[in-house]
């Protein structure tokens, strides 16, 4: 899987089933040397330290991890850790 850029389309899996998400931001996580933090706008019910996958378009998954939730009427503003693989 490759760093999404801002606005690429995302498919996240969570307990609840398949969500969309849309990328709005994408920063270098501090707390890991290789890992990267993405906020994404996305409906569902996440909760803090939720374990979800990031589903690459060839099928493959990523796991990341539920960092902060800003509500924002139907939509939420989700911010996803996880290290990409090389």
């Amino acid at each position: 899987m490759q760093r999404p850029k801002v606005d690429d389309n995302l498919i996240l899996l969570a307990d609840f089933g398949k969500t969309e998400a849309i990328c709005v931001e994408v920063l270098d996580n501090p707390a890991t040397e290789e890992g990267i933090l993405l906020k994404v706008m996305t409906r569902g019910r996440f909760e803090q330290g939720q374990q979800v996958w990031i589903v690459d378009r060839d099928g493959s998954k990523v796991g990341a991890t539920v960092e902060n939730i800003l509500k924002q009427t139907i939509d939420s503003e989700v911010t996803l850790s996880t290290v990409l693989p090389a």
